[in-house]
């Protein structure tokens, strides 16, 4: 009998303006994970905030919560069988 394990993956605004997406997906499938929901957002800092929020006493917080905002990115859940 197999575990199936969900993974949240978000390709970052540099990778979405440097044309990557296709073969970070790429990547990913070769690995074995199956994509089963994409979403290309502009991710509201309201939302990265809540994301990143373990995260929100570290000196880097606000720094990346405004690079996340910073442009377009590619939020992705996949499927893995092990």
């Amino acid at each position: 009998m197999s575990n199936e394990e969900r993974t949240f993956i978000a390709i970052k605004p540099d990778g979405v303006q440097r044309g990557l997406v296709g073969d970070i997906i790429k990547r990913f499938e070769q690995k074995g994970f199956k994509l089963v929901g994409m979403k290309f957002i502009q991710a509201p800092e309201s939302l990265l905030r809540e994301h990143y929020a373990d995260l929100k006493e570290r000196p880097f917080f606000p720094g990346l919560v405004s690079y996340m905002a910073s442009g377009p990115v590619v939020a992705m859940e996949h499927h893995s069988w092990q």
